[in-house]
């Protein structure tokens, strides 16, 4: 029987660090090959350097958990299950999960570690719809923003809508957050407007109180309302599953684009360019020539 007791010692002193939040850069350089790679939410990291500046980064210290290795055809990859007690759900500070599984491909020795991909599972409610594509047609919403004043979703008011869930503490949310924003400014004399949708639960997601919301929106931060989905309706109907995930609304309120903002959060020069390509579409009454992407960031933190 396969334990994990019985995994490489450089898979457990890995989980070890990564779950007690013990990130060791030394060690890493150590335990990684020169070129080894983290793999997460559609970003790449090569190097020690590197990923211990990623893993830094986000949510750490996962606890109050069982792993189990998980038997794979490539034997220079192990595969750990982590989960909550006795199969619970697995509690961590970035939400709730079913499981978060940790992909490694080892090098030819197996023993230093040249690829990481932890795949979070995250608990989905179970009425969460497929995300809206190009072509769908969108329910239409009032939310409050975060002062309690009613703002609804008036697609055929505006030449183009444009609605963003995130958040105020994901890494890329905040990453793209500016270049949103200038969009955002850079398109208000054509008519185009953001709303702005944090649906993350607070009791899950602490830094999304409202009272964290109002700080932001205070100091200027959006381009356009902040609205709050407490009860997670809009984000349900809608599809939304990560911060940010972007939809772009014609005047009908057909959505024209629904994706990330561009291809990579690490590169600002990217100008949100799949965003504006998208609103350009929408303005002229064309399809862009990408209208889906894949949306990458934190998922959203659903009602417990």
């Amino acid at each position: 029987m396969t334990t994990i007791d019985m995994a490489p010692a450089s898979v457990l002193e890995w989980l070890h660090m990564q779950t007690t939040g013990t990130l060791n850069l030394e060690r890493m350089r150590q335990l990684l090959t020169p070129t080894g790679t983290l793999v997460f939410a559609g970003r790449e990291s090569v190097g020690a350097e590197q990923v211990h500046a990623q893993l830094s980064a986000m949510p750490s210290g996962l606890s109050e958990m069982e792993f189990t290795w998980v038997p794979t055809a490539n034997s220079s990859v192990v595969l750990v299950r982590a989960t909550g007690l006795e199969g619970a759900p697995l509690p961590s500070p970035g939400g709730p999960m079913s499981a978060m599984d940790f992909e490694f491909t080892l090098d030819d020795d197996g023993e230093r570690i040249r690829r990481i991909e932890p795949h979070p599972h995250h608990t989905e409610p179970r009425d969460l719809a497929p995300a809206l594509r190009a072509g769908s047609v969108a329910s239409t919403f009032t939310l409050p923003d975060v002062d309690g004043h009613p703002v609804p979703l008036d697609a055929d008011s505006r030449a183009v809508s444009v609605v963003v869930f995130t958040c105020n503490p994901c890494p890329w949310a905040l990453g793209w957050h500016d270049r949103i924003q200038q969009v955002g400014r850079d398109y208000a004399d054509r008519d185009v407007q953001i709303l702005h949708i944090n649906a993350n639960d607070p009791l899950v997601s602490p830094k999304d109180s409202l009272s964290a919301s109002q700080a932001r929106v205070e100091r200027g931060d959006f381009a356009g309302p902040y609205l709050v989905d407490d009860g997670q309706q809009v984000a349900r109907a809608w599809g939304a599953r990560h911060t940010p995930d972007v939809f772009v609304l014609d005047q009908s309120g057909t959505v024209v684009y629904h994706g990330a903002p561009d291809a990579s959060v690490d590169e600002e020069d990217l100008n949100a360019a799949w965003l504006r390509a998208g609103i350009d579409a929408a303005l002229e009454g064309r399809t862009p020539p990408l209208a889906d992407t894949e949306p990458v960031g934190c998922t959203i933190k659903w009602n417990l």
